[in-house]
């Protein structure tokens, strides 16, 4: 099995065989606690407008999603564990779109499989991969991207991948240690921080519970849609 490290949206343009889209932060943690709390699947975008024009047509029950980490107008919910905490998504088909994330997943032209992860899926992640035992994988740590589509590695995201790796590899590193490295970086300070609501602690807490969602995200095109379900 040959694996492929790479970043940002070139990285996913150019992956190929099994392409892994890795987003901690939040797209595929968030997509992960939906599907907890019982999301029937997910419809990826990478355009607010064309999400809203979804939604408008009836293809989603839900708009979820960010544009610099903020709630798009006319969404439903940010991309945001915590604005789908008390909220009945039981059987219901949401769209959602992020800068990183899900734009990853549409980037991601040459995959023959693409599957969304963060820690919360990690380890499920690295066995469905094995169960299907490809001879190309290709991990993509989307990071972070500006408004002005600027963007830059995150430590949380790259980590995440060398760890998916290091499972692949029958050497898993630590995942105590992962998560401990992950509350260090960078982008872990603005969750709780009071002058960026839109970053809320318990995103953080989510984005941290290594391994406790068992399925991985398995994302499919249907018809025009790239649609995310659980394995």
């Amino acid at each position: 099995m040959i694996i492929n490290l790479l970043s940002l949206s070139e990285g996913a343009k150019k992956a190929n065989g099994v392409v892994v889209i890795i987003d901690v932060y939040r797209a595929f943690t968030t997509q992960s606690f939906a599907f907890e709390r019982g999301a029937n699947s997910i419809i990826n975008v990478a355009d607010t407008q064309k999400a809203v024009d979804y939604k408008s047509k009836g293809y989603g029950y839900y708009c979820m999603g960010e544009i610099d980490g903020k709630r798009p107008t006319g969404f439903d919910f940010g991309n945001s564990p915590k604005d789908l905490e008390n909220i009945d998504i039981n059987n219901k088909i949401l769209i959602h779109c992020t800068m990183n994330g899900t734009t990853g997943a549409e980037l991601a032209e040459n995959a023959d499989v693409i599957l969304g992860a963060a820690l919360i899926n990690a380890k499920a992640t690295a066995n469905y991969i094995k169960s299907i035992n490809p001879s190309v994988v290709s991990l993509v740590s989307m990071g972070s991207r500006n408004l002005n589509n600027s963007e830059r590695r995150t430590e949380e995201d790259e980590l995440c991948a060398i760890y998916i790796k290091s499972i692949l590899d029958n050497s898993p590193l630590n995942p105590k240690t992962i998560v401990e490295l992950v509350k260090d970086c960078k982008e872990s300070t603005k969750f709780g921080d009071p002058l960026q609501p839109q970053y809320p602690e318990y995103d953080k807490i989510q984005a941290l519970r290594i391994n406790e969602f068992e399925y991985p995200i398995i994302i499919k095109k249907e018809d025009n849609f790239l649609v995310s379900t659980k394995s």
